[in-house]
């Protein structure tokens, strides 16, 4: 029956990725009067970029508080899993080499996995800084 809780988590946690980058465009239309084109965009976080770190953080705070990834599949494996997502980022990639714009094709996977593992990291330490209770 697990299984079935998976999959719904992870319908909710994709649901949870399009609302975010939504309103992560709408965060840039609001600044900038419109969205970044693609040569625009450079300075800027992509959405992807956005959910993944953010995905990571919690990540980190649910495998502090279980002990273990494998504790919380419904969290991890389906709203995690749903919400993060790595062929996005990927497909992302793929359109900078075919435009060729080689420096984001090495900064941008770089970049996010360091924001992630240093997301994982806060997400783990901010969750063993709360004192035990009672």
């Amino acid at each position: 029956m697990t299984w079935l809780w998976v999959m719904l988590a992870g319908g909710v946690g994709s649901v949870l990725r399009y609302l975010l980058v939504l309103g992560h465009e709408a965060f840039l239309r609001a600044r900038r009067r419109s969205v970044p084109s693609d040569e625009e965009i450079i300075p800027t976080v992509s959405g992807t970029f956005v959910v993944n770190v953010v995905g990571a953080v919690v990540m980190g705070a649910v495998v502090a508080a279980t002990g273990s990834m494998e504790a919380q599949p419904v969290v991890t494996t389906g709203l995690l899993g749903g919400f993060t997502t790595f062929s996005a980022a990927s497909l992302e990639t793929a359109r900078d080499v075919r435009a060729r714009r080689w420096a984001r094709v090495v900064a941008v996977p770089l970049a996010m996995m360091i924001a992630c593992l240093l997301g994982f990291w806060l997400g783990v330490m901010a969750v063993r800084s709360i004192p035990p209770m009672g």
